[in-house]
């Protein structure tokens, strides 16, 4: 038994040693305080709801008990409170029923997600209040509090959701021990000493099980952000070219696929451009295959700048000298346009080809097609392929446009 008592006392040491090293070891980037916020709000939410659903069954409990079985020495023996119960509890009841009603809206979410912790917090301070308030009434009353103990386990059980605070966490659950102490010392108890210490006791308690769960709360956040952060990672890997940097075919087939299932709701069909780099094998062989990649490097800069900043388009590497481009809903003569500016970014950046038969330097050939109701990738990439080889025997340096689907 002492063995196993040491045994869990190391584990949570060590947890406590890894947690701290990580602490400085981790980078608390941008969205990895976008996630912890997200959780965080995520368990302050789901709180509320418990308590609202404790509330509303606990308030009505007490009404049911004091109007329809008509109990009495419900109020202290003092009679400090009288009645004011009934008006208390029932005012409560018609909050949470008006809150559950406003959820029906949108705005309500949205107010709730704007609001700042110390904001909630302060909710969370008035609802212990209220309990406390409450406590402190139907002290005197045994039968309802031998029911009222059933909510109070299910009222605590929600602070299971609030360790994710310390701010909230405590501004509820103060009030609500410490509350009906004082109010029962100032008026009717002489004060002792051996309940308050149960008190400290179960604060004591309350820390030591929040820092536990906040210490596995923020675990869970960083290994949901380094799953994500791998995650995104490994899809960068799977869909970009790792010369150029630039989108791979893969993307280029998820995009143009995605493009075509939404054309029906576009102005315009899809446009891709199909480009080659012209005598690129002749440029490899008098410069080198390490200038080689560098002048594809070059290009496949020159193309994104070229092309529009649109959220459809895409620039990717179709595999060795050739790239290709996706056009999302434009016309033919914008395309054209857009073929321009890469013939012109191109051009401008006049890297040297001495071995070139159309010019002393790095040139391209392009071929646009536009998508056709019912047309396949396929067809459409060898309408593209067929202008970009007129094109090529044209003399190069130059774009056509592909025929019509047969």
């Amino acid at each position: 038994m002492y063995f196993g008592k040491i045994r869990r006392f190391l584990e949570v040491a060590i947890d406590d040693y890894v947690l701290n090293l990580s602490h400085v070891l981790f980078k608390e980037t941008d969205e990895y305080q976008t996630l912890k916020n997200t959780a965080t709000r995520s368990a302050l939410t789901s709180s509320i709801r418990w308590l609202w659903l404790v509330g509303v069954s606990c308030s009505s409990f007490i009404l049911i008990q004091r109007q329809v079985l008509n109990l009495e020495h419900f109020q202290p023996s003092s009679d400090l409170f009288g009645s004011s119960i009934d008006y208390t509890v029932g005012l409560f009841l018609g909050f949470l029923i008006a809150c559950a009603l406003a959820s029906r809206f949108s705005w309500p979410h949205q107010m709730l997600a704007k609001l700042h912790i110390k904001a909630l917090a302060f909710g969370f301070f008035l609802l212990g209040c209220y309990w406390a308030l409450i406590l402190t009434m139907i002290e005197g009353n045994e039968q309802i509090l031998f029911g009222m103990s059933l909510f109070l386990m299910l009222i605590f059980s929600s602070l299971a959701g609030l360790y994710v605070s310390t701010l909230c966490l405590y501004s509820f659950i103060v009030p609500i021990t410490v509350l009906p102490l004082l109010i029962k010392y100032l008026f009717f108890e002489p004060f002792q000493l051996f309940v308050m210490m149960g008190v400290v006791m179960t604060l004591f308690l309350v820390e030591t099980g929040r820092r536990m769960l906040k210490h596995w709360f923020i675990q869970a956040i960083r290994q949901e952000y380094t799953n994500q952060t791998y995650a995104a990672a490994l899809d960068q890997i799977a869909h970009s070219d790792p010369l150029t940097q630039i989108p791979n075919r893969r993307q280029f087939d998820d995009r143009i696929n995605k493009l075509i299932a939404l054309a029906p709701l576009a102005n315009t069909p899809p446009t891709v451009i199909l480009i080659d780099v012209d005598y690129f094998k002749k440029y490899n062989d008098r410069y080198g295959h390490l200038v080689g990649d560098e002048c594809l490097i070059q290009v496949a800069q020159a193309l994104t700048h070229a092309v529009r900043n649109a959220s459809g388009d895409l620039v990717a590497r179709y595999g060795g000298e050739e790239f290709v481009v996706v056009l999302s809903d434009v016309t033919l003569s914008v395309a054209q346009d857009v073929a321009v500016r890469i013939q012109n970014e191109i051009n401008r950046l006049a890297i040297p080809h001495a071995d070139s038969d159309i010019a002393d330097h790095v040139t391209i050939s392009q071929g646009i097609a536009q998508w056709e109701k019912d047309e396949s990738v396929e067809s459409l990439l060898t309408r593209a392929d067929k202008a970009l080889y007129l094109s090529k025997e044209q003399g190069r340096n130059r774009f056509n446009l592909a025929e019509p689907a047969p």
